[in-house]
């Protein structure tokens, strides 16, 4: 870890995040979401994919901000960098790419045949001559601010961010940059939706143990109970509010299924049993809490909208994005290291996918339904407990920013 100072769950009695209830209109309020898009989503670093999207010259990604009508072109250039431009050909402003990924070592852009090249610049311009005295040099696309963390590709709509992007994510240090990093990861699956909910619904659920064990008293509460989920927090970090872990308890407290116990025996998926068959990129020294003989995983919340999960041999990164104050797109993808060898292994990978859904939908199902008793006004505020301390940290970030004070 990072120099950042670190706050564990506070004693009964202590104030140190404060003890106010939080107004449930920053849910559902639209003058508060406006807010949101100005002062979060255009200043701040977020996750648009992975690098490995991006592997080659020519290879591309487009990444789209609803709320902003923003539309992103990450690409990697002839030298090996990555970069990225506003989809927006400056011809008459059309959008350049249309494909969610692909590759073109030369964008055109399909209303006039304009071309740009990997590098942003513009390469050709059908019937030049017909516009006069024209200038190419001044009409390439208009970048945005990028940079590459633990294989992750983040962009940031302020052409110059008041904090680069590894400051920005202290506490996690190069240790966590090398192994998020590691080309073995490779993506398992996922999936991607839009649900009725404010984005930072689908936040919460996932950085504090408090609702597990009723929440998810029919998948995990026996393998993860709420009290073995302890939390941190980190003060001094702009962008990394929080920590969540998760620990086996001693005995379990739920009832091991028939394909649980048998799935645990071929793999590190299943959350009843640490297996020797685990895979991992590398060590994971300073990253991985596996000396803990009961440790599951640590879950960070990169602010504002990415809840990363790091498990030996395991990342699991949920994504939020704004459609509008009770709407927002959901994406949740896995990564792995190493290949499934055998049948015991596949069968170990599909029950910890179809148990992994399982819990997220219990999540989902409940933001939906809390978010319609923000909408109908009939709860005013919300009331946090001292585990639930990762949900206060996060406020006091989203405040710090709405007030132009968080970096």
């Amino acid at each position: 870890m990072g120099n950042a100072s670190v706050m564990a769950i506070p004693p009964l009695g202590s104030h140190e995040l404060g003890t106010e209830a939080i107004p449930s209109d920053h849910y559902s309020s639209q003058a508060f979401f406006e807010q949101e898009k100005e002062n979060i989503f255009k200043k701040t670093w977020l996750m648009a994919g992975r690098e490995s999207d991006v592997a080659e010259h020519g290879d591309y990604i487009t990444y789209f901000i609803d709320a902003l009508e923003v539309s992103i072109i990450i690409t990697r250039d002839k030298h090996g960098q990555v970069n990225a431009f506003y989809n927006a050909c400056t011809h008459r402003g059309a959008h350049v790419l249309t494909e969610p990924c692909g590759k073109a070592k030369f964008m055109t852009c399909g209303f006039h045949g304009w071309v740009f090249d990997a590098e942003g610049q513009l390469a050709d311009v059908p019937g030049e001559d017909l516009f006069g005295d024209f200038d190419k040099s001044k009409l390439g696309l208009k970048p945005v601010s990028v940079d590459v963390w633990g294989g992750f590709v983040f962009i940031n709509l302020d052409p110059k961010p008041s904090v680069p992007l590894k400051e920005y994510l202290q506490p996690l240090n190069e240790s966590f940059d090398k192994y998020l990093g590691n080309k073995d990861w490779t993506w398992s699956y996922g999936w991607r939706s839009t649900f009725n909910a404010n984005w930072k619904l689908l936040v919460d659920a996932q950085i504090e143990g408090y609702h597990v064990d009723q929440t998810h008293r029919n998948t995990i509460a026996g393998a993860i109970p709420g009290t073995y989920a302890p939390a941190d927090v980190y003060p001094d970090s702009i962008g990394v509010p929080a920590r969540v872990c998760a620990y086996r308890p001693e005995e379990m407290m739920g009832i091991q299924t028939d394909v649980a116990l048998l799935s645990a025996k071929h793999g590190a998926t299943s959350l009843y049993t640490k297996s020797e068959n685990e895979f991992s990129a590398d060590d994971g020294a300073g990253v991985l809490n596996d000396d803990h003989p009961l440790w599951i995983f640590d879950a960070y919340l990169l602010f504002p909208n990415v809840v990363l999960f790091i498990q030996k041999g395991q990342i699991l990164v949920q994504r939020t994005l704004p459609i509008s104050p009770d709407k927002c797109l959901w994406e949740v993808d896995f990564f792995h290291t190493g290949e499934i060898e055998n049948f015991g292994q596949l069968f170990n990978s599909e029950q910890g996918r179809i148990q992994i859904r399982d819990v997220l939908t219990e999540d989902l199902y409940t933001a939906e339904g809390i978010q319609m008793n923000f909408n109908a006004g009939i709860i005013k505020e919300i009331h946090i407990n001292r585990q639930e301390i990762p949900i206060r940290a996060y406020y006091h970030r989203l405040m710090s920013a709405m007030k132009g004070t968080g970096e």
